[in-house]
Formats: structure tokens, sequence, C-alpha cells
């Protein structure tokens, strides 16, 4: 039997999914791409590593999102029952709450960093990423403002001051993704474009944080001290700074548009600007940790891997570095 292929008809059913959500003009379309997608994925959790972890994570999710589908679609259900009167109006609300449930928006988070934890880093790629597309793209459609504006304020605060108290690295990218959307959601409601600008440079940093952490086989901020190799140090914490937001690196630029954008709101403002001090906080205490503490005990390593890709992996981090300045000249 052929293992690989089961993998490849789910990641394509995955895509799909997202592509039926995005390019859907009715709710109910957008509520079956969601479904497709959301029954993609689990088999993938499952059967890129099958251990306890991964089962957990994977009924974890499916509870999760199918609650969350299930509002949706009951929204969708009572907006055609009721259309026009004052019911349907308030849809947005209820939709809003489903769609930020599944982005694992605070204060419906919790979820989140525990499925991250029992993922592997293929798919914890996937899940801050690629799984958040279809519930933005929904939610810039149907969002009610002063409602996802709460939620972005309580992100941003959550995904901030929880971070400062993990070891774990994935569930440090978890609280990160979860200030992030903070950042999106705020953008969203000002501007129902700048956010896409946003999401995409999110998502390339989060791609080189994810592919550097799989490379040096890194799970837990312990293992960071045993890293022998300053220039393996240099690339995990330039590229964690840049997702962090520390100017001048590329993840600075999405911040710096956004502080534009939210100009109009200045107590919204300083309370993203200060959610996401916080958020480099920990990063550079991680730096500065990884830094000075050293131990000779490096026990395992992906030297096959780290030979044909490490070169690949120094042209993102140069990107990371240096990407702000095209990114400049080109909204300039």
């Amino acid at each position: 039997m052929n293992l690989n292929f089961p993998p490849f008809i789910y990641s394509f059913f995955l895509v799909s999914g997202t592509m039926i959500s995005i390019s859907s003009s009715s709710l109910f379309g957008m509520w079956l791409g969601l479904e497709v997608n959301l029954m993609s994925f689990i088999p993938l959790i499952i059967n890129l590593e099958s251990n306890k972890k991964s089962s957990e994570a994977a009924i974890k999710y499916f509870l999760v999102q199918a609650i969350a589908s299930a509002l949706v679609i009951f929204s969708t259900f009572v907006y055609f029952l009721y259309s026009g009167s004052i019911i349907s109006s308030k849809l947005n609300l209820v939709i809003s709450i489903a769609l930020a449930t599944k982005l694992g928006m605070a204060p419906f988070h919790f979820w989140f960093p525990e499925v991250l934890e029992g993922l592997n880093w293929v798919n914890s790629l996937i899940l801050l990423t690629w799984q958040k597309i279809s519930p933005l793209v929904i939610l810039s459609l149907f969002f009610h403002s002063s409602t996802l504006l709460i939620l972005a304020i309580i992100s941003a605060l959550t995904g901030a001051i929880t971070g400062l108290s993990q070891t774990s690295l994935r569930k440090i990218l978890a609280y990160s993704s979860i200030s992030h959307l903070g950042w999106m959601s705020s953008i969203m409601v000002m501007n129902s474009s700048l956010w896409l600008d946003y999401f995409s440079i999110y998502a390339l940093t989060s791609f080189i944080v994810c592919l550097a952490f799989w490379m040096f086989n890194l799970n837990y901020f312990t293992q960071l001290t045993v890293l022998q190799d300053l220039k393996k140090k240099f690339i995990v914490f330039v590229n964690l700074l840049s997702l962090g937001g520390l100017p001048p690196l590329l993840g600075f630029f999405p911040k710096w548009t956004a502080m534009f954008v939210l100009s109009e709101n200045i107590p919204l403002l300083s309370v993203l600007i200060f959610s996401s001090l916080i958020t480099l906080y920990f990063y550079t205490r991680l730096c500065f940790s990884t830094f000075t503490l050293y131990n000779q005990n490096f026990i395992w390593s992906r030297d096959f891997y780290l030979k044909k890709n490490f070169y690949l992996l120094s042209i993102m981090t140069i990107l990371s570095v240096l990407g702000i300045f095209p990114m400049a000249l080109m909204f300039m």
C-alpha cells in the first residue's frame, strides 16, 4: 500500500475547500468550503504523525470547528427565514463569533495552543497560515464592527500576556498568532483590503520560522541552549524577531502600514502597540537567554536536511532581514 497517496488526496481537498469558500457567492457555499477544509485537515493530522497527542489534537480540533460551523449554517438558515427583519440584522454578530472561534481569537482561543502542541511542524504551519484564509475572508465580508473590535483588543492583549509564561515553541507561536489576529481584525474593520497584505507577510515569516524549527528539530526553549552553531541561533532569532515585528525587519512592515490605517483610533492603536511590545519582550528574552546559556550536549540533529536546505533557509533569512526595503518602495 502506498502510504504517500492518501496525504496527497487530503491536501488536494484541503486546498479545494479553501478555494470553494473564498470564491463562493453564497453563505451556503462558504460553509460548504469550510466543511470540506475541516474534514480534509483532520486525516492529515492523524496521517502525518500518528500518536496520542495528534489523536487528541484531531478530536479537539474537530469538536471546536464543528460547533463553529454549526453556528455559521444556523445563522445562514435564520437569515433566509427572517430576511429583512430585526433578527437578520443581528446575524453578523453570531457569524463573527463563530468565525472568531474557528480562527482561535480570544476569548475563544483555549483550544488553539493545545491543538497546535499536538501537531508536527508541517501541520502546525498549515494551522497557523492556510487554515486561517477561509475564516478571515468570510469574516471580512460579514463582520460585526463593534464585536470584532472588542475581540481584536482581547486577542492582542491575551496573545501577548499569555505568551510570557510559555516554554513550548509551538505554544509561543500559537499565542503570537492570536496577537497577530488582533492586528488583522482591527485593520479589517478600518480598511477591508489591507489585512491581506498583513496576512501574506505573516504567513511568509511563519513559514520561515517553522522551517527553521523543523530543520533544527526544535520544540522547546531548553533545546535552544544546546545549539552550538551561532549561525543557527542567528537564523532562528532573526526570524522570530521579524515575526514579532521588530524594526527594521520584514515583519515590522505590516504593522508599520497598519499604524497609518489605525491612526484615527488612537486608543485601539495604543493597545495594539503595547501588546506588540510585550510580544517582542518574550522573543528578545528567548534570544538573550539562548546566547548567554551554553550546553555541550547536542544529541539530536538533522544533518542530511541541514546540508541540503541550510542555504535555502539562509536566503529566506536575508529576505526576512532586508525584505522591508523593497516592500516599502512598492508602497511609496
